[in-house]
């Protein structure tokens, strides 16, 4: 998995968002004009991956689809897996972005919901982004390794972070205690997984034979359940 913590690596759900309050700095035209062709050129490698998995994104094939030569789209990206890992970042922001909607449309939700709805909009954003979703979470690039402690160590940790909320609060603690203790961070990581791996087995069709949706539920509505019990072996 590209995007996972590596051998030596632990994950870390960060709970800190700096942020600039100081004075904003008027953007240059020569900076905008950047911004917006690696904008461009983002979006063309994502289509060539939409259509043809990541063998069909080549640097050569994106510069002339952007009316660029490959020489100058390398002073934007100047391998194919620096573009890929900007790649990898977006897509993750595009899944994080979608289970924060969910959520927010549940504010003020019971628990059990709320538990729900990542789970759900995870599932729902890897059917209509399957490419993607192969793309961040197994190895299809030859010869391509995501930077070590880089942004897409990241952004996956964006991803996870407003599930892992809802699981702390289940099993009775805050995310800061959920992240302090081993055990429990691990027990997170075991019930994301499991249902991780139902939406990995639909996005690839070894479900297609079956009813995923109908396993994906049964699965969740059965560990949430677990989660809410009062029995003291599943909450503090």
């Amino acid at each position: 998995m590209q995007t996972s913590v590596r051998r030596h690596q632990r994950m870390e759900l960060r709970t800190v968002c700096e942020r600039d309050v100081g004075g904003v700095t008027k953007e240059s035209r020569r900076d905008r004009q950047r911004r917006e062709i690696k904008r461009d050129i983002v979006a063309e490698a994502r289509r060539k991956l939409e259509e043809g998995g990541p063998s069909a994104v080549t640097l050569r094939g994106i510069a002339r689809e952007v009316g660029m030569s490959a020489p100058a789209l390398y002073t934007y990206f100047p391998s194919l897996g620096e573009l890929f890992t900007e790649l990898i970042v977006q897509s993750y922001k595009s899944l994080e972005d979608s289970i924060t909607a969910a959520f927010s449309v549940l504010a003020g939700s019971d628990l059990e919901q709320r538990l729900a709805a990542g789970p759900v909009a995870y599932r729902a954003w890897a059917i209509e982004h399957r490419r993607q979703f192969n793309l961040i979470f197994f190895d299809q690039i030859g010869g391509y390794a995501a930077p070590a402690d880089g942004p897409t160590v990241s952004a996956q940790t964006d991803v996870l972070q407003p599930i892992a909320v809802q699981y702390a609060e289940a099993r009775g603690y805050s995310l800061i205690e959920l992240l302090a203790d081993s055990d429990l961070l691990d027990d997170f990581l075991g019930w994301w997984g499991a249902f991780h791996g139902i939406v990995a087995l639909e996005v690839n069709h070894h479900l297609d034979w079956r009813e995923p949706e109908t396993i994906f539920r049964r699965h969740l509505d059965a560990s949430i359940r677990g989660l809410l019990a009062t029995d003291t072996t599943t909450r503090r």
